[in-house]
Order: C-alpha cells, then structure tokens, then sequence
C-alpha cells in the first residue's frame, strides 16, 4: 500500500519499511508525551496541555523549531494504536487539559484508531495541531475526533512555501484544509473556566523580511473564515538558532518590533481575536527538550 497520507503523496510503501518524505516507516513514532505549560492560555489550563510530539513532518521547514524531531534527529519511540491511547488517558488521568496531537497526519492512521478506542473514556478535548498541509481524505478520516484543530497558515506566497518549505502548493492547500476544519468543528465553545472545549485556533509565525505575505495570509483567512468564529495566534517567537548554516540570509535574524506591530495592526483592524506575544518569546528555551 503507498502512502498518500499528506498531500505530497510521495508513494512510499511505508508498510513495507520504506520511508516517505515524513521521514517515517508505517508505524507511529512519538518524540516526547509530557503536560506542556506554554501553549496558548485557553489550551494550557492549569495542569498543560496533554502534549504528544510526533517525530517526523510532511512539511519540514528549514527553520522549524521543533527540527530535532521533524527532521529525524530523535529516533523517538514506537507506538501502537493501544499505546498511543493509553498514553493518553495517562495524560487525562494527569490532569491535562487536553490531548494535543502534533503533527499527526503521516501517522493519521494510527491515530484515528487510538481515538475511536478511547472514544467512551477520554473526557477532555483533543487539538489537532497541525502545519496547515494536510490532506483532505486525511481530515475527513479525523472527522467526528477531533475537537479543537489548531492548524498554522504559514504562507500565501507560493514563491516563499517552495524555499522554506519545498511545498509550492502550500497555500492552496492549507487554505482547503482549513476550511475543512472550520466545516468540522465550527465556532470557538468554551468551559466556565475558559478553557477551549471545542472550535479553532489559527496559528501564523511572523517570520523576518515577510511581513508583507503575513499581511496578505490574515486578508486570506479573513475572507475565507468568519473571524468572530476563530481565534488568531500570531507569533512573533521566530529565532534563527534553529536554522540551518546555509539557510537564506533573513532566516538568520529575529523579526523586528516594526515587522510584528505591522502586521498585529493588520490583524486588529480585520477583527481577529486571540493572542499576541510579546518579543522575549523568540528564544530558543521555549521549545521542549526532546532528548530528555
């Protein structure tokens, strides 16, 4: 059977021990499961958000800070779907707020099946956080699992998906995606508490030199979704210390306080609620230990 899990449909038989552009084999490997303090405010609740890291990415763009594990440097650990939904009510039984699933689609498979096992006993929400390129057959498989999507908008430039990302069709892809999401889940619902129970979060990262595109991704979203129904987490945490030496030259600079305050104009003015982070969060100690 080849793999055509994510939209790139490599082809890979998986199964049969081949790696695709994940980076994977068929079976799921996950990098990391712990409560994870520094998510957004309405997922972290008290305890952290239920987090399970995936290893390997569909997308694996060359500044990603999570690199260690969407670029294979941590083999992590294999996981059977019984596994995997015992770790989460593991989690759950932890005091997690959630089940936060990242980057899970070239592993949709395994997942999909952990979720409908646990399905009577799982009594907290379950986020799917995701980079946006996702299949259509893949969502539509996670229909009725999920209930919190959390998917980046990275890019609306073409041009800049291929250099960071070799994924040209990013933007029209994403955009599908999200929209399927949205048609999934709807409207943002929460807890007496104010935790998210149900709905969805946009994510997009200001990333240096492309205020301009980020600019054009809110006028996207905007005109695709209906603001009042979402929330919007624009980061400004971008930190060359993940990049690559031979990354392009923007990439080995932190965005500047014009670049951000442009675009959180932008996101105000078009009616976005959501988050806002201040510039002291683009360090690198922000991003898990993935070897511990």
């Amino acid at each position: 059977m080849i793999c055509k899990l994510c939209p790139r449909e490599c082809g890979a038989s998986r199964e049969n021990g081949d790696v695709g552009f994940c980076g994977q084999q068929r079976k799921a490997r996950v990098a990391k499961i712990y409560l994870h303090p520094y998510e957004e405010p309405v997922l972290s609740g008290e305890k952290g958000s239920g987090t399970i890291f995936f290893c390997g990415c569909s997308l694996r763009c060359v500044f990603c800070q999570n690199r260690e594990i969407s670029h294979g440097d941590v083999e992590g650990t294999e996981y059977t779907a019984a596994k995997l939904a015992e770790a989460m009510l593991g989690l759950q039984r932890a005091g997690a707020a959630n089940i936060n699933l990242v980057t899970a689609a070239h592993f949709a498979d395994t997942v999909a099946e952990a979720l409908e096992s646990v399905r009577g006993d799982l009594a907290i929400p379950v986020v799917y956080n995701s980079s946006g390129y996702e299949s259509l057959q893949t969502l539509r498989r996670l229909s009725g699992l999920i209930d919190i999507y959390m998917p980046d908008f990275k890019y609306i430039s073409s041009e800049l998906a291929a250099e960071y990302s070799a994924a040209p069709d990013y933007p029209e892809v994403a955009t599908v995606a999200i929209k399927e999401m949205y048609a999934q889940v709807g409207k943002c619902v929460f807890d007496a508490d104010g935790n998210m129970t149900r709905g969805m979060i946009v994510r997009h990262l200001v990333l240096p030199s492309c205020r301009k595109d980020s600019i054009e991704v809110l006028k996207t979203l905007a005109r695709i979704l209906p603001v009042e129904d979402i929330l919007l987490s624009l980061m400004s945490q971008y930190t060359p210390d993940f990049a690559p030496a031979d990354a392009p030259k923007n990439l080995r600079r932190r965005i500047t306080k014009f670049e951000y305050d442009s675009v959180v104009d932008v996101a105000v003015s078009l009616g976005f609620k959501g988050f806002i982070q201040s510039h002291d969060s683009a360090k690198s100690s922000y991003t898990p230990n993935f070897r511990e």
